[in-house]
């Protein structure tokens, strides 16, 4: 079955959800001023008259683009914004979301978003900057709540979780998931791990520094620990049973 048989063999949401996927792949590949709608509609073996049945331009799918990455992937952070969690696990969960299921696993579509903001028309821009405020209204809200109950050191909440985003945002740049030798989870891991206990080695008394573990190894020793839990429980059960 050829590409455009297979275009028209879709319902007609999932013939639209194509054309988004392929303009992201394309704006990514050859850059939002190089693509054109000519190539978007060859690539899905359209011709260009029938792709206007779906998108009138260019600016319009790239709104799309923005819109649909605005709905699709932030609800589950907001889902975790509202969770009864003590603030760092809140924070802790929501980093991990953002690296590996907003960035990681739409590499494409956010190296479009992030790069590509200002060709949207204003009005366009205007919103998915105000969502962007929101998403990051967030990240805050959870900082300042860690603030006041005293498991977050006393910092502005705001420039935090600027830092925040930054670091986790700026992925798109760098990571490659053919060749790269860290998994979503390492970079979720070590970004963690910096963001809790900075880079700058603690001290002792004496002026020493202080063994720092790795959040993997911290996680490791926890597990440990447990597995001997349970194995001190079953011998206090067997003991009772003897005395």
């Amino acid at each position: 079955m050829d590409q455009q048989s297979d275009f028209k063999g879709l319902d007609r949401s999932l013939r639209k959800q194509r054309i988004i996927d392929t303009a992201v792949r394309m704006f990514h590949e050859k850059g939002y001023h190089s693509a054109t709608l000519d190539d978007l509609a060859k690539d899905l073996g359209l011709t260009k008259a029938a792709l206007y049945h779906y998108v009138s331009s260019k600016e319009e799918l790239l709104s799309i683009i923005y819109i649909q990455a605005l709905e699709s992937f932030f609800a589950e952070a907001y889902r975790i914004g509202e969770l009864d969690l003590a603030p760092d696990k809140k924070l802790r969960l929501l980093i991990r979301h953002h690296i590996k299921h907003i960035i990681i696993e739409n590499l494409a579509m956010f190296a479009v978003f992030f790069s590509e903001e200002n060709q949207l028309p204003e009005k366009d821009f205007q919103k998915i900057r105000e969502e962007k405020r929101k998403y990051t209204k967030v990240v805050e809200s959870i900082i300042q709540a860690g603030v006041t109950h005293g498991c977050f050191r006393q910092t502005d909440a705001r420039l935090q979780a600027y830092a925040i985003m930054g670091m986790c945002n700026w992925l798109y740049k760098w990571y490659k998931p053919e060749g790269s030798p860290y998994t979503p989870d390492q970079i979720a891991d070590h970004f963690t791990a910096l963001l809790e206990g900075g880079y700058v080695r603690v001290k002792d008394r004496n002026g020493r520094p202080e063994a720092v573990e790795s959040m993997p190894r911290k996680r490791e020793i926890i597990e440990q620990l447990k597995g001997r839990a349970e194995d001190l429980k079953d011998l206090i059960d067997e003991l009772e049973k003897v005395l």
